[in-house]
């Protein structure tokens, strides 16, 4: 069975860095790039770029390949979509909109096997190398042991009850949306060059109250000096946008070219 890579560099004290993958959500020469390039995982996007299982199973077969981890975002807890991505090789399941602890919990139960949770077992799937390596059993104390859940908390009512989703059994940590929870604000909040405070000091709250609890913090970065301060603030996981910096990157290289 496959180690979850994350696992094993948080444990050792080192952050770790991933682009989500949306503008381009399913080429696997992309994984296997960003591999080489040095990021440790890709966030496949299963709810704003749609990707489906069949796309999951060859970009998770390419973060293997790079020795990276793959994660996906789903838009909902539905038990068999979040199966299927398991079984495919995914590594971490990050929920949209999650916001109390029975939204955690049904997580939980989606990826954990019993006793914990309700995941099916497929002895045979790509998750378990196809009926090769350990015994099942050992499969399955692995998988529950290396699988990561996350829930995705982006709406403002989500906050108060972040303490509450941190005490499920088997919940991993919080990543922290500032888009969505400006945008669910209002407008007004939206959008702006620099964070909204009200939109900072929910953010900074949900951020504390996940450290403090011993659990693992994603949050975005369009820059990697943002990142570093994110970094220096104890947040374990830097998510950036593939596009973000792809665009960045575009832009500089063709303002430099044509003088403007």
């Amino acid at each position: 069975m496959r180690l979850n890579p994350l696992r094993q560099k948080i444990a050792a004290g080192q952050p770790v860095i991933g682009p989500i993958l949306q503008e381009i959500p399913d080429s696997p020469d992309l994984v296997e790039f960003l591999g080489a390039a040095g990021f440790d995982y890709v966030m496949i996007d299963g709810e704003h770029a749609g990707v489906g299982v069949a796309q999951a199973r060859d970009l998770a077969r390419a973060a293997n390949a790079a020795g990276i981890c793959a994660l996906a975002r789903v838009p909902d807890a539905d038990p068999g979509r979040i199966l299927a991505f398991l079984d495919s090789g995914v590594q971490g399941i990050i929920l949209a909109h999650c916001n109390t602890a029975a939204d955690a919990e049904a997580l939980v139960r989606a990826v954990k096997y019993p006793p914990r949770g309700i995941r099916g077992a497929a002895s045979g799937s790509r998750a378990a190398l196809f009926g090769y390596g350990p015994s099942t059993r050992e499969k399955v104390d692995i998988a529950d042991r290396e699988t990561m859940c996350f829930g995705l908390i982006e709406e403002p009512r989500a906050v108060p009850e972040v303490g509450a989703m941190l005490q499920v059994d088997g919940f991993d940590g919080c990543f922290l949306g500032a888009g969505d929870m400006s945008l669910t604000l209002g407008r007004e909040y939206y959008g702006q060059a620099t964070m909204h405070p009200e939109v900072q000091k929910l953010m900074d709250q949900a951020r504390a109250e996940t450290l403090a609890a011993g659990k693992l913090v994603m949050e975005p970065s369009g820059t990697g000096a943002g990142a570093r301060v994110l970094i220096e603030k104890g947040v374990q996981m830097v998510v950036v946008q593939f596009g973000q910096f792809f665009r960045a990157a575009c832009n500089s290289y063709l303002d430099a070219a044509r003088g403007s």
